[in-house]
This record gives structure tokens, sequence and C-alpha cells, in this order.
């Protein structure tokens, strides 16, 4: 019985944090990547803020955009930790806000 409560717990913890992350929006890849080492959501660290990134690529397309983050010498080591379908799904993510 012990062990039935546990595991209800633990299941309750768990699912409550993915719900959280969840409700951010914010893609996993994001952080695995490195991107939030440089970039905030609304006002700028290192680099620009995640809207002004979307404003900057309003209107173009996911293609466009990656491009354009390929193409910055400073992107190389998150680029060697992002494949291109994690990139094209920051990407997207980062266009919305």
């Amino acid at each position: 019985m012990k062990r039935i409560i546990v595991s209800t717990a633990i299941g309750l913890v768990v699912a409550a944090f993915q719900v959280s992350a969840f409700a951010s929006g914010e893609p996993d890849a994001l952080k695995a990547g490195g991107c939030t080492n440089c970039h905030e959501l609304d006002k700028k660290k290192v680099g620009p803020s995640f809207k002004d990134i979307s404003a900057k690529y309003k209107g173009k397309k996911v293609d466009e955009a990656m491009a354009g983050m390929k193409g910055k010498p400073v992107h190389k080591s998150a680029l060697q930790k992002t494949d291109d379908a994690a990139l094209k799904t920051i990407m997207e993510w980062v266009q919305k806000q």
C-alpha cells in the first residue's frame, strides 16, 4: 500500500512539472541547444530577446529565420547541439512571440 501511495505521489509531481513546462510553451530544444544562455523572452541578455528576433523575422518563412540564425558565427556551438528539426521547432516558436 505504501508503495502505491509513493508511486502515485511521484507520478503527480512529475505530471505537475510537465504541465508547467508545457504551459510555458517553450520547446525543450530551446534550453538543450543553449539558446537561453544568451536570450530571454522579452529582454536583452547577451543577444536580443526572442520577441525582438520574432519582430525581425515577422512575415518571413521559417527557413529564412533558420538561415539567419545559422549565418551567425556566435551560434556555432548551439548548432552543434541542435539538429535541423529541433531548430525549426525553436524558430517556429520564436516567430510566434
